[in-house]
């Protein structure tokens, strides 16, 4: 087997143009990703500026006074009236607003102003303003009615923009939460019957869970771009098969009574080779260049290393199929495209071109299992866990895989007089 590794390493070493885009091609792609991507993705998670003008046409006073003629009105006894007039006393909708939008947090990046709605609507047309949120007459007994009474009739609140943007829709987002967390916090009241003395404002910001690391734009398309090049060194050691066949170099075997799995062997070692070095070189020099994986210990590095050396070898077991696959078959044409097809389906279902989240549940589901998209999902979960036991499971799977793809490769591999 020795000797036809060393043909094989050989064969590939003798196509200098084959070495240079297995090598240089990943790590180009790599780079232009990041360069195109991240403007993109660091454009949109830039803080976003929002200029808010407040048009105020309520009166507050006027509006819990219609509030409790309402309440007047209805079946309650004096000490449930008063004890609703005291919750909504609390409850002051008009200030709340001003609350959430003079949060330190919301105020580093929400410009209040407080305008007449003529003033509000020039300043939105001529550009100064991105929107203008508008409390109408009848908004205090509006949202009194509603979140104390249950009264069915929407909540007053207007948001007015000159045209849709990244601003107004994050804007309409912290409405629709502030309108749901004050919904949700009446309602829960109400159920358990518990006074209501401060309606908490929604909170943001990211949080942070301790222990888990957030993987990059730069990382995924390291990994994925990583894996889908190497799926191609097990189509390029197979298809040298086709030149073998032309000059009988097979045949030649047979004939010195070597045994011609030891020639299905040298193949698969070879592709382990230089699938390894392949993605050893990609990944190392994307380091160097881009800082991929930044301040990382030793064991991250002991960990993504047997990731990739467990793919290697599934990428060897590839090799194994392809190369009986072109041992059967006599048009070259027909198993360039038909390894072609079962690469790219692999590079499409396990996230090689884009995230596989992006693909419908069941392809999800079927992608996590081809041998690079779960390589792919865990070393993205190796990047955010660095757990040790994670890699039990997937590396074991993968080693499954490989040997199947050897008992399959050898099932199918020709026998004499076949070739």
């Amino acid at each position: 087997m020795g000797s036809f590794f060393k043909k094989d390493l050989l064969v590939f070493w003798r196509d200098r143009k084959e070495i240079l885009l297995s090598l240089l091609l990943p790590i180009v792609i790599i780079f232009v990703l990041n360069i195109a991507f991240t403007g993109v993705f660091e454009s949109e998670s830039e803080s976003v500026t929002i200029d808010l003008a407040i048009v105020q046409e309520d009166d507050e006073a006027l509006g819990f006074e219609q509030f409790e003629e309402t309440l007047s009105d209805m079946d309650f006894s004096v000490e449930e009236r008063e004890q609703v007039l005291e919750q909504a006393g609390e409850v002051t909708p008009i200030q709340l607003i001003h609350e959430l939008f003079n949060d330190p947090e919301l105020k580093e990046w929400i410009n209040i102003q407080e305008l007449t709605e003529a003033e509000a609507s020039e300043s939105v047309e001529a550009g100064t303003l991105d929107a203008i949120i508008k409390l109408p007459e009848g908004f205090t007994y509006g949202v009194l009615s509603q979140v104390m009474l249950g009264e069915q009739s929407e909540i007053p609140l207007t948001i007015q923009a000159e045209e849709q943007s990244n601003e107004v829709s994050v804007l309409q987002e912290i409405v629709y939460n502030f309108i749901n967390t004050i919904n949700l916090q009446f309602a829960i009241g109400a159920t358990t019957g518990s006074d209501i003395t401060e309606a908490k404002l929604p909170q943001g910001g990211t949080e942070i869970v301790e222990g888990v690391e957030t993987y990059t734009i730069t990382q995924y398309f390291t990994i994925a771009m990583t894996t889908l090049f190497a799926l191609f060194i097990s189509q390029t050691i197979a298809l040298k098969t086709v030149t073998e066949k032309r000059e009988r170099v097979f045949n030649r075997i047979l004939l010195t009574n070597s045994n011609p799995l030891n020639y299905l062997m040298g193949k698969m070692l070879a592709t382990f080779c230089i699938t390894w070095l392949q993605m050893m070189i990609t990944i190392t020099v994307s380091q160097l260049i881009l800082d991929v994986f930044p301040e990382r210990n030793f064991d991250f590095w002991i960990g993504l290393i047997m990731v990739i050396t467990v793919f290697a070898l599934t990428v060897a077991g590839l090799s194994a199929i392809f190369t009986t696959i072109t041992l059967n078959m006599h048009d070259s044409n027909a198993v360039s495209g038909l390894t072609t097809l079962i690469i790219m389906t692999l590079g499409v279902l396990g996230g090689g071109f884009f995230p596989i989240q992006g693909l419908p549940v069941f392809m999800q589901k079927i992608g996590e299992w081809t041998p690079n998209g779960l390589t792919q999902v865990t070393l993205i979960e190796w990047i955010q866990y660095t757990e040790m036991k994670g890699l039990v499971m997937p590396i074991i799977i993968l080693i499954v895989f490989f040997i199947v793809c050897i008992i399959i490769g050898m099932a199918i591999f020709p026998r004499r007089g076949r070739v």
